[in-house]
């Protein structure tokens, strides 16, 4: 294998820029000494920040290196100059990230503008050798990046692999779920290989191959073309079982066992399984007030019989003394209220002292929003009880996020959202949001309660005003109300109930909308709200599910003019079909009851307007609507849409999708479920971004009314159901 050297190896060499920049350095702390001398003053520092620039890695890449700089040597901070340590450790950080990415032999070249305006130029090699004067001070820097060469696998072979398929032991290197195997998606680093070499032999020991060995028997790297030809060899060995499981309890300083149990697993050996098998042990004794319990494990027997060896394994468990709670603190705090803290952790003094409880409570802290760390600590009391302590970071009180997407009705959008938290060291949070479109302004505000009734029940007021062009109308929307949001944990949903009272208007109806029904109207309602996620990725689906579903109970005896009931539901499943493709299914539902008749009790803005990006793909924003005799668009009272989506991923970026839209809908609730179906199918692009996918897809309609377009194009930011 061609050398490819450390990182100093492949940066040049700054010497003489070091020596002239020294000699700059002590000439102007004389001048300065002698100005003050003579009493003159210095020239008071700039407020603006020093300047850090990126270029050479690609409009995203060079932003993710600065981001990467400012995370990491920063800490986020914008300080008036850049000193010489900085330097160094940028370059050296910025190498080290283009050799994770497979540049292998990157080049750095650096442009600093100094204080006094000088502009020295050098390369970022053997600083360590030769370091920068500690004096420097730079108000400008330039990082120029030469990649190199993209290093990437051109062969890789596995010689004795038997147990797992190939294409999984490759899936331990390189990208396997992509239909075009590009260099990004071969990408070739010592570091990746020690990973896949450790990866693969792990799987390997948790199938029972105890004693599996993957070795690199061959590693050839070009340093020409960054080809690398790698050959691995795996010797698997016999498969280990565990035949029984001996558990033996000991208390404090005793020599026999208080407690014996016997389990026969009957399941494959390896130390990954016994180490989760330990620390349930370990769990266990926790909650009983035992926090030192220790548990070893060892071997007894062992026998083979055809072609495995089958284990006999003993387990002890030495509970140590146990304690008790003699104190709870939290330190680290400024603006929040210690009362307020302690009312929300449930470890108390006096009990017996349980490190996962004290663990659950350090989460509970954690969710609060208003920390940046939060850990627990334990320090002796006695010889039988322990201080409790929790040490806390408090966040930035204050946050402003400017907020951008894009769709294709709505085009472009903007904002801001700004977030106060810790208001009254309470871990209340206030939370101001304002959007801007080309069709639509809007605006929210949230004040949050967290915990409020209950140990885990948030409380919240809110606000929010809407004006929104819709295909021939302009909707009007604004009011407020409270309520309370639960997360139930062990069933991993979110329940919100909330009162709200609002103005819902339907203005300028223009000649292709039919306005039936209430078009303004006071509205008190009781609404609902429940989310069922278990999804892999918010973004990103790949496996799981969800499921989510709003009931909205609107009647005069909540302050409103209007009397129905609403409800709407969703719900996805998606699954990993191999080889980089994805399929996912999403159905969706909803139904509006009004009370007697529907042109006196059902707001125009509360019937359902399907089509668009996230609903029937053919049609554009709300024009899969129903029509009247006339023609006009008048809204649905009930639909069911249905969805079926394969995605096939392309490269680690770009992914080709084609989809199916079925939605049956009825003007009325008398033609439940439906009495008119619309279908639609189509295609398009995706490109992952790290805000969601940017989509490109095309609907055609396959019976369209008369009047509906023959499909629709749309571009958009985010994943469609």
């Amino acid at each position: 294998m061609a050398s490819l050297g450390p990182v100093n190896s492949v940066l040049q060499s700054c010497r003489g820029a070091t020596r002239w920049l020294a000699a700059a350095a002590l000439a102007s702390s004389l001048l300065s000494s002698r100005a003050t001398a003579d009493g003159g003053s210095k020239a008071p520092p700039s407020a603006e920040p020093a300047q850090l620039r990126i270029s050479g890695y690609g409009l995203v890449g060079n932003r993710e290196l600065k981001r990467t700089l400012r995370t990491l040597e920063l800490g986020g901070k914008k300080p008036e100059f850049f000193g010489a340590t900085f330097v160094e450790d940028a370059a050296l950080i910025l190498a080290a990230t283009l050799e994770r990415e497979g540049y292998l032999r990157p080049g750095i070249d650096i442009e600093l503008t100094t204080v006094s305006g000088e502009t020295v130029r050098c390369s970022a090699g053997e600083l360590q050798a030769s370091p920068l004067p500690q004096s420097l001070k730079a108000k400008a820097i330039h990082f120029k990046v030469n990649k190199g060469l993209l290093y990437h696998y051109r062969e890789l072979e596995f010689e004795g692999l038997a147990s797992i398929p190939e294409k999984e032991a490759r899936s331990y290197f390189l990208e396997t779920g992509t239909l075009l195997r590009l260099k990004r998606a071969r990408v070739f680093t010592p570091a990746g290989l020690q990973r896949g070499v450790s990866s693969l032999t792990s799987r390997l020991e948790r199938l029972g191959y105890h004693e599996a060995a993957v070795t690199v028997v061959r590693e050839d790297v070009s340093p020409e073309s960054g080809e690398a030809r790698v050959r691995l060899r795996i010797e698997e060995g016999p498969r280990f079982m565990v035949s029984s499981w001996r558990q033996e309890f000991y208390f404090e300083n005793q020599t026999q066992p208080a407690e014996v149990r016997m389990v026969y697993p009957g399941k494959p050996y390896s130390r990954l399984w016994v180490q989760d098998l330990e620390q349930a042990l370990r769990t266990n004794q926790f909650r009983l007030g035992y926090p030192d319990a220790k548990v070893t494990t060892r071997t007894v027997s062992r026998r083979s019989l055809e072609g495995l060896v089958y284990l006999d394994l003993v387990s002890e468990v030495h509970r140590g003394p146990r304690i008790r709670v003699a104190a709870v603190g939290f330190r680290g705090t400024k603006a929040t209220q210690e009362s307020f803290l302690s009312r929300r952790v449930r470890v108390e003094r006096g009990e017996w002292l349980d490190p996962l409880k004290a663990e659950q409570d350090r989460t509970r802290l954690a969710q609060l929003g208003i920390f940046q760390r939060v850990e627990v600590a334990y320090e002796p009391a006695t010889n039988e009880t322990r201080e409790v302590w929790f040490d806390l970071k408090e966040s930035r009180r204050f946050n402003l996020d400017l907020l951008l997407g894009y769709g294709s009705y709505e085009l472009l959008r903007g904002g801001a959202e700004a977030e106060w938290n810790n208001i009254w060291g309470l871990a209340h949070r206030a939370q101001l949001k304002g959007i801007q479109s080309f069709k639509a302004t809007s605006g929210e505000f949230t004040y949050s309660i967290p915990q409020f009734f209950g140990r885990d029940l948030d409380a919240f007021l809110d606000a929010s005003g809407l004006r929104r062009d819709e295909v021939s109308f302009v909707r009007k929307e604004y009011g407020g109300g409270v309520g309370a949001h639960k997360y139930l944990r062990p069933l991993h949903t979110d329940l919100t109930v909330r009162y709200h009272y609002g103005i819902l208007n339907a203005a300028d109806a223009g000649p292709e909308f039919a306005v039936e029904g209430v078009t303004e109207a006071a509205v008190g309602a009781v609404i609902a709200e429940f989310k069922h996620d278990r999804r892999d990725h918010v973004l990103y689906p790949r496996k799981g599910y969800k499921l989510f579903g709003t009931l909205e109970l609107a009647a005069e005896q909540l302050g409103g003019e209007v009397n129905y009931q609403r409800f709407e539901g969703a719900a996805s499943w998606h699954r990993p079909l191999g080889g980089g493709r994805y399929l996912g299914l999403g159905l969706g539902h909803g139904v509006v009851i009004a009370k007697g008749d529907p042109t006196e009790n059902l707001p125009f803005n509360r019937r359902f307007f399907p089509g668009g990006e996230s609903s029937l793909r053919g049609y554009p924003e709300g024009e899969a609507s129903p029509r009247n005799a006339a023609g006009k668009f008048v809204g649905a009272e009930t639909y069911t849409l249905a969805t079926v989506e394969l995605e096939q991923s392309l490269t680690t970026h770009w992914s080709l999708v084609l989809f199916a839209d079925a939605l049956g809908e009825a003007q009325r609730l008398d033609d439940y479920p439906f009495d008119t179906g619309l279908f639609s199918v189509g295609g398009g692009l995706r490109w992952r971004t790290l805000i969601g996918p940017v989509r490109l897809e095309y609907g055609r309609n396959l019976n369209p009314r008369e009047g509906d377009p023959s499909g629709t194009l749309h571009f958009s930011l985010g994943f469609p159901f």
